[in-house]
C-alpha cells in the first residue's frame, strides 16, 4: 500500500501506477450531486517528465460496486505565493550575512513566474516587497534587510498572515479552489519575543493556516549553543522555547517542515538550507502546474465512502502517478 508521507521527515515519492489506497474509503474528494465525484492526477513518464496529453480512455477507476464512467480529464494548474517571514531582531544580529546571502539564494532558485513577498517581524511585521516576481525589487528588498533593536514578533506575524489569507479567501466560494496554494517560510528565533501571545488568537491562526493549506517551513534558531549536535543541529525540546512550540504545531498541523539550527549555524541557511528549500518549491511547483483534474461517475447505486477505490493509467507503460483529493499535491 502507498503512503503519501509527511515532508518533515521524507521527500514525496511517486507511487506506482496502479495505486489503491485505503485511506481513499474514506476520503473528502468534491462530490456533484450524488453520484460524480473529482480527483486530481499527476503523471509523470519513466524518465520523470510530466505527462501532459492524458485523455479520457488513459484513465480507469474502480471500486468495490464497480468501475466508474470518467466524465473529463484537464489539465488543472494550481499556481503558487510565496512569502518569507524574517526576524531581524538583535538576537539575528550575528546571522545578517547570512539571512541576505541565504534569501537571494533562495528567491533566485524559485520559478520567475511565481509571486514572492519577504516580511521583515521587527520591531512590528512590515513589508520588504510584496508579491512581487521582479528580480530588481526583490533584491533591493533583501538589502533592505537590516537589525532592528525592537525584538521580532514572530507569532504576531504568523496571526497576521494567517488573517490576510481568511480575508482574501473569504471572496472565494465554497465550491472552488483559492486561486493559488500558499507557501510560507518563516526564519526566526525559538524563544520569547516580542509578540503578543495569546493562545486564542494562535490557535485560531494555525486553524487558518489548516484550512488554506498552507505549505509551511519553519526556520528556527535556537539560542543554546549546549543544545547543539553534530553538524550544528540541535534537538529542539518542547519546552525549549515558546516560539518553537508554536513553530512545532504549524508544522505538525500544516504537515510542513521544522527545521532547527544553532544560532553558530546560521551560515548552513545561504549555503545549503533555504537553496534547498526553493528546490522543494520549485519541485512542488511544477507538479502543481502539470496535474489534471478528472471528474467521474460512480457506478450506478454507489453512495457514501468509496471501498477498495483503485486508479490505473492506461496507455502510458511506466509512468508513475500521485493522486491529491484537493488539488494539492505532496
Amino acid at each position: 500500500m502507498a503512503m503519501i508521507q509527511d515532508r518533515a521527515r521524507h521527500r514525496p515519492s511517486l507511487v506506482s501506477a496502479t495505486l489503491i489506497l485505503a485511506g481513499l474509503a474514506t476520503m473528502g474528494v468534491a462530490v456533484y450531486g450524488q453520484e460524480q465525484s473529482a480527483i486530481y492526477l499527476l503523471a509523470v513518464d519513466e524518465k520523470g517528465t510530466p505527462v501532459l496529453d492524458l485523455k479520457m480512455s488513459d484513465i480507469a477507476i474502480k471500486e468495490d460496486v464497480g468501475s466508474s464512467t470518467i466524465v473529463s480529464v484537464r489539465r488543472f494548474g494550481w499556481p503558487l505565493k510565496v512569502t518569507v517571514l524574517v526576524d531581524n531582531g538583535p538576537r539575528t544580529r550575528d546571522a545578517l550575512v547570512h539571512f541576505r546571502t541565504g534569501l537571494k539564494k533562495f528567491f533566485a532558485g524559485l520559478p520567475p513566474s511565481v509571486p514572492v513577498s519577504l516580511i521583515a517581524t521587527a520591531p512590528n511585521p512590515r513589508w520588504l516587497f510584496r508579491e512581487t516576481t521582479d528580480k530588481v525589487q526583490i533584491e533591493k528588498g533583501v538589502n533592505l534587510l537590516t537589525i532592528d533593536e525592537g525584538l521580532g514578533r514572530f507569532s504576531d506575524a504568523l496571526v497576521e498572515y494567517a488573517e490576510r489569507l481568511d480575508d482574501e479567501f473569504s471572496k472565494v466560494e465554497t465550491t472552488h479552489l483559492p486561486p493559488y496554494l500558499p507557501v510560507l517560510v518563516s526564519i526566526a528565533t525559538t524563544n520569547q519575543d516580542g509578540s503578543e501571545v495569546r493562545r486564542e488568537s494562535n490557535v485560531k491562526m494555525i486553524a487558518s493556516l489548516q484550512k488554506h493549506r498552507v505549505w509551511t517551513t519553519m526556520i528556527m534558531v535556537a539560542s543554546s549553543p549546549a543544545l547543539a549536535t553534530s553538524g550544528g543541529l540541535p534537538a529542539i525540546e518542547s519546552n525549549e522555547g515558546q516560539n518553537g512550540q508554536i513553530a512545532k504545531a504549524v508544522q505538525e498541523v500544516t504537515r510542513g517542515s521544522y527545521v532547527p539550527i544553532t544560532g553558530s549555524g546560521t551560515s548552513a541557511l545561504s549555503s545549503k538550507l533555504l537553496p534547498d528549500v526553493a528546490q522543494e518549491i520549485a519541485l512542488r511547483y511544477i507538479k502543481q502546474m502539470t496535474q489534471y483534474r478528472i471528474v467521474f461517475e460512480r457506478p450506478v447505486g454507489a453512495k457514501g465512502p468509496m471501498k477498495n477505490f483503485s486508479l490505473a493509467l492506461l496507455n502510458h507503460p511506466g509512468a508513475k502517478i500521485v493522486l491529491s483529493t484537493d488539488g494539492a499535491m505532496p
